[in-house]
């Protein structure tokens, strides 16, 4: 694809989730990001095959915005690891899951389901999505083995383990009960996830 061509194509997409923002997957129609991208309806079905994939890749867009932080966070990690510096990785983890858990409430009315249902819904969009997390994952799994060679945290299946589940998780927001009283923060489950994979301090 030329530059031109990938010009458009972002542009496009780019559009599309901004157009996703304000009328929801639901009121979405292609008429309506023609007119926006000022671009026509056969260029939008020349970068696209459907639809579905339009929205699955405005979609994975916003994913990339919405973990943006908790990337910082993860690449911080490692430079912890490399100084030697077990506050700062133990800081930057939890900032990491509590990113992750506050991310869930992003746009109350949509929410994380609607944006994962809609990249399943484009099976290549949902493909390249499988490897990004899968790779992602991978990273996270590299990076809790050199912690746990410097003894911050339990076994590495033990710890991989603990983040999948709490990265699965994090996406369950929807779900969870959000009444004050029942205390479920970002902060608490970050303390439970650290408590839970960490090496327990000599007594």
């Amino acid at each position: 694809m030329s530059a031109v061509a990938n010009a458009t194509h972002d542009h496009i997409v780019e559009q599309a989730q901004a157009l996703l923002g304000e009328v929801g997957s639901v009121g979405f129609r292609i008429v309506a990001l023609a007119k926006r991208a000022s671009v026509g309806v056969p260029t939008i079905y020349y970068h696209f095959e459907s639809r579905e994939q339009v929205i699955a890749q405005a979609q994975l867009r916003t994913y990339f915005e919405l973990t943006r932080p908790m990337a910082a966070h993860f690449a911080r990690m490692a430079e912890a690891i490399g100084a030697a510096d077990a506050d700062a990785f133990r800081a930057e983890l939890m900032a990491d899951v509590t990113a992750a858990w506050a991310a869930g409430h992003f746009q109350e009315d949509v929410g994380v389901m609607r944006l994962l249902l809609d990249i399943w819904a484009d099976r290549a969009t949902r493909q390249q999505f499988r490897d990004i997390v899968d790779q992602q994952y991978r990273n996270w799994v590299l990076l809790l083995e050199r912690a746990q060679e410097l003894g911050w945290i339990q076994s590495v299946s033990h710890a991989a383990t603990g983040v999948a589940v709490f990265w699965a998780a994090s996406v369950g927001l929807a779900v969870l009960p959000h009444a004050p009283d029942v205390g479920v923060t970002a902060d608490r489950v970050a303390e439970l996830c650290w408590d839970l994979i960490s090496v327990p301090p000599a007594r």
